[in-house]
């Protein structure tokens, strides 16, 4: 049989382990890579976070890390290094294991009465270093008995009416939470599925041994005076609180469908004893925002920072093979300027007359076979010494890309085998626009006979 708690004094405050954002994300998308978001029931086994999990729905799973790790929803900071915690709602563990991973001497007591769930959750404990949990199979209630039990299979399942009748019905056993209450509690957490009115209601000035307390409540409009009442006792109690809103809001303008059977909206209501000295210090995200919007800045980011590498890397490349052309340009001229001054070699000049031939979009190409054994190639590529004016403005870069000088063009020019690929500065068509284009040359071949 369970047994109440028994007295733990308070020692030293407890050193919080560090907040691990990028490792609960990558926890979330295996999950839901893996199960993806519809709730089918279908048991199996996992490891996740260095943890080895049984789990009853998978894609349950993701709520878990988002609403447990990322948003931190369950945490608290207590003033010593064991805390006593009473979980009530404990499903198949994962708060209990995420409490124990933070306070590896906390006392915890799990009550979980769903018969699906409870013997994964014993087992969850033992395959991860938390065999010392008490278990409690039976649900937190306001008398010690039995009741009737809807096995939902998901999050959902809770005790029901007798008048209620529907399938997926058992009868579990319930437990007075009050005699649990009769010492200093640090942690009173309850995500029990509706009874929590009439549970906090039932337990009254037992409240004033718990030092914290937190309780999800499904909230609707059939509940709206039991939960005025639960803010009252917990105020009679002497907590300081907060009510906190997740999942969708139902306001005046947002009237989101709710399924049966889940509440309308969900309520975190927190309440404290005193100050906590930590609660200062940002630990996480926003906790209404969850882990989706986090997903999707990162992956705007990442997506921003590849169009930037790309653009970085292109505008290298294009910077790099400016230098690389301005040089060889400086390179052809340095030479033409020798070859005018000492008189080696033969300097020639030549208009080139039209028609011009198109090639591309802003290309154009006249032959050029007599020239051929000083026009770069394969072998050669950049072994021409021919400089292409446009009236008396010199064009260039030289030796540039068929297909900058067809796509681009902007003066670009290339002695390429028998011909001579052109395009104007302002792209405009070379037959047409009055413009005289002249090349001139050293005429390698006879400077060799020459010699």
């Amino acid at each position: 049989m369970d047994t109440p708690p028994h007295s733990i004094a308070s020692e030293t405050t407890t050193q919080i382990l560090p907040f691990n954002l990028d490792q609960f994300i990558a926890a979330y998308r295996q999950v839901t890579a893996q199960f993806g978001y519809a709730p089918v029931i279908r048991p199996g086994k996992i490891e996740l976070l260095d943890w080895d999990l049984e789990y009853v729905c998978g894609p349950a799973l993701a709520t878990f890390i988002d609403q447990i790790l990322v948003r931190q929803l369950n945490d608290f900071i207590p003033d010593n290094d064991h805390p006593l915690i009473l979980d009530c709602g404990a499903n198949i563990g994962f708060t209990v294991l995420n409490y124990k991973r933070q306070f590896p001497r906390a006392r915890i007591i799990a009550f979980e009465p769903d018969p699906q769930f409870a013997p994964v959750l014993r087992r969850n404990l033992e395959q991860n270093g938390a065999g010392d949990v008490q278990v409690v199979e039976a649900a937190a209630w306001i008398r010690d008995g039995q009741a009737r039990w809807l096995c939902e299979g998901i999050d959902g399942s809770r005790i029901v009416d007798a008048e209620q009748e529907t399938s997926g019905i058992v009868s579990v056993r319930t437990v007075d939470l009050a005699n649990y209450l009769t010492e200093a509690v640090d942690l009173l957490k309850m995500d029990i599925e509706g009874a929590e009115y009439e549970v906090v209601a039932h337990l009254g000035n037992r409240l004033q041994n718990v030092k914290n307390i937190l309780v999800e409540c499904h909230l609707d409009q059939t509940k709206i005076v039991p939960f005025g009442n639960l803010l009252c006792v917990l105020a009679d109690a002497g907590f300081n609180m907060s009510v906190n809103s997740f999942g969708d809001w139902r306001d005046l303008i947002r009237q989101t469908p709710v399924l049966p059977p889940h509440g309308e909206q969900y309520l975190l209501v927190t309440g404290w004893h005193g100050s906590i000295p930590l609660a200062s210090q940002e630990r996480s995200l926003l906790p209404y925002t969850g882990v989706q919007p986090e997903i999707a800045l990162r992956e705007a980011r990442a997506e921003s920072q590849e169009l930037r590498n790309a653009l970085s890397s292109e505008q290298s490349e294009l910077q790099s093979r400016q230098v690389e052309l301005a040089a060889r340009e400086r390179q052809w001229l340095e030479s033409l300027r020798a070859y005018m001054v000492t008189g080696r070699g033969l300097l020639n000049r030549r208009v080139l007359t039209v028609p011009f031939m198109r090639a591309g979009e802003h290309g154009w190409v006249v032959a050029l076979p007599d020239l051929r054994h000083d026009a770069d190639n394969q072998q050669n590529p950049t072994r021409s010494t021919l400089v292409l004016f446009e009236n008396d403005n010199l064009l260039g870069p030289a030796h540039s890309l068929h297909d900058d000088i067809r796509k681009l063009g902007g003066g670009r020019y290339s002695h390429w085998t028998n011909a001579l690929y052109i395009s104007t500065p302002d792209n405009s068509d070379p037959n047409t626009n009055g413009r005289k284009y002249s090349i001139v040359f050293v005429d390698q071949k006879h400077q060799k006979e020459s010699q």
